[in-house]
């Protein structure tokens, strides 16, 4: 009986935390989402992916001939893979300093690189705090030079790359809604899973964050924005010299390098076809999957303090990229067609090539144009995607009597001696949204 009691007085007691327990998770409500895709594709020419697998691809592989003057990457290939599958959670929860919270966490099964295959891989993990006419993101998200209002619906999984920037990036987003149309956004962001291609952590050493604000304006058919982008990067701690002796020296090194861009977007949603245009110019935006990067300044003029120092420079290079999406809005059925091209506008000031960091320093140009149709019946789509894309890689004569002519690549990065390769890529896609 006693023992009865106690039990009773145990239950009243912890009563009252089970009901409070219970009452905060109903405040928090859970919904699961995602797809299921399976993607069948068939290339003309070896490309170069982010897998290996070809399907997130970005650019054919340059004309590499054997003794016999054939091209070795001319080769057709096949495969079928259903990496791109995702899962995804969004939340609600209760108010948090006076703000509406929410959050997001999406993951895939791409894994980091070509040995990570199949492996779960964290896409986005981001808290919101939305306070009505200011609103605060932080987490992993999409960095903002890929706008959500305006991407492109290729069915093709890289999503317009590299003609488009992509990343996923931690940061610190604000948005100012200044009307019920028009808003102001700054962002501040570091480099995670996406990197600039240079030393490991330029980013991070720089001390800066990088840095996007933007203009918006949405209604129920438009979006439109302007904004602009600035990233630091610091790609080494120390400077290699040589005293007048010879002897090698190491001395800190302070110097860094810089990029700013500037972006545009225009996405119209009218009855019969939805409209979408963009448009970057940059420096060093190889973080974002898009051309670019930097190399040392050429210099001769350095003082002999400078060069025992190691003393040196970092100079940008520039690069202009536009892409336009037109697609139907059926129901049922869905034509569309992309088209996108990019070109290396060098640097400006002259830099030895042989030291450029970043993504397609050797190119002149990249340009895509994909037609699609897309099927759709309740939470299924079958798309299907031709894509044609050419790249000009540099080429020189080696009997040529000055550097360019030998390199096809000028004193400013440019690349004015090129051939072409291509790619003809046949994409058919299984997607099952739920």
């Amino acid at each position: 009986m006693k023992m009865k009691s106690i039990f009773g007085l145990a239950i009243l007691f912890l009563l009252p935390v089970f009901m409070h327990a219970q009452e905060t998770e109903k405040k928090f409500t859970v919904t699961w989402g995602g797809f299921i895709r399976n993607d069948v594709v068939f290339n003309t020419r070896e490309l170069l992916s982010a897998r290996g697998e070809n399907l997130f691809s970005l650019v054919p592989t340059p004309i590499v001939e054997d003794d016999a003057g054939n091209d070795i990457n001319a080769n057709p290939n096949f495969n079928m893979s259903a990496l791109a599958t995702r899962l995804n959670a969004k939340i609600t929860g209760p108010n948090a300093f006076g703000a509406k919270t929410s959050g997001v966490i999406e993951a895939d099964f791409l894994g980091f690189n070509t040995t990570t295959k199949s492996a779960f891989r964290l896409r986005h993990a981001m808290i919101k705090f939305d306070w009505d006419k200011n609103v605060l993101m932080t987490g992993q998200y999409w960095h903002p030079l890929f706008v959500t209002d305006c991407y492109p619906g290729t069915v093709s999984f890289n999503t317009g790359v590299p003609f488009n920037p992509l990343a996923r990036v931690p940061q610190l987003r604000y948005v100012r809604k200044l009307k019920e149309t028009f808003s102001v956004e700054a962002g501040f962001m570091a480099q995670g899973m996406y990197t600039s291609v240079a030393p490991t952590a330029s980013a991070q050493r720089s001390a800066m964050p990088e840095m996007n604000i933007q203009l918006k304006f949405k209604n129920d058919k438009i979006a439109a924005g302007a904004g602009v982008n600035y990233l630091v990067l610091k790609p080494s701690l120390t400077n290699a010299g040589v005293d007048t002796a010879g002897n090698p020296t190491t001395y800190v090194s302070d110097a860094t390098v810089s990029g700013l861009s500037f972006v545009g977007y225009l996405n119209m949603k009218l009855k019969p076809v939805t409209f979408k245009l963009y448009g970057i110019y940059g420096q060093n935006t190889g973080n974002v999957i898009n051309m670019g990067g930097y190399a040392v300044v050429y210099d001769t003029t350095y003082t002999q303090a400078q060069i025992e120092q190691g003393y040196i420079e970092y100079v940008p290079t520039t690069t202009m990229s536009t892409w336009l999406d037109l697609s139907t809005n059926g129901k049922k059925v869905q034509f569309g067609l992309f088209a996108g091209y990019t070109q290396n506008m060098g640097a400006a000031e002259e830099i030895d090539n042989a030291t450029f960091s970043g993504r397609w320093g050797n190119v002149n140009s990249i340009m895509r144009v994909s037609p699609r149709v897309v099927f759709l019946s309740e939470k299924t789509k079958i798309g299907f995607e031709i894509e044609y894309q050419t790249i000009d890689y540099a080429k020189g004569d080696p009997l040529g009597t000055t550097t360019e002519a030998i390199t096809g690549i000028d004193d400013h990065g440019v690349v004015t001696g090129f051939e072409t390769a291509n790619n003809i890529k046949a994409l058919l896609s299984f997607t099952y949204l739920f």
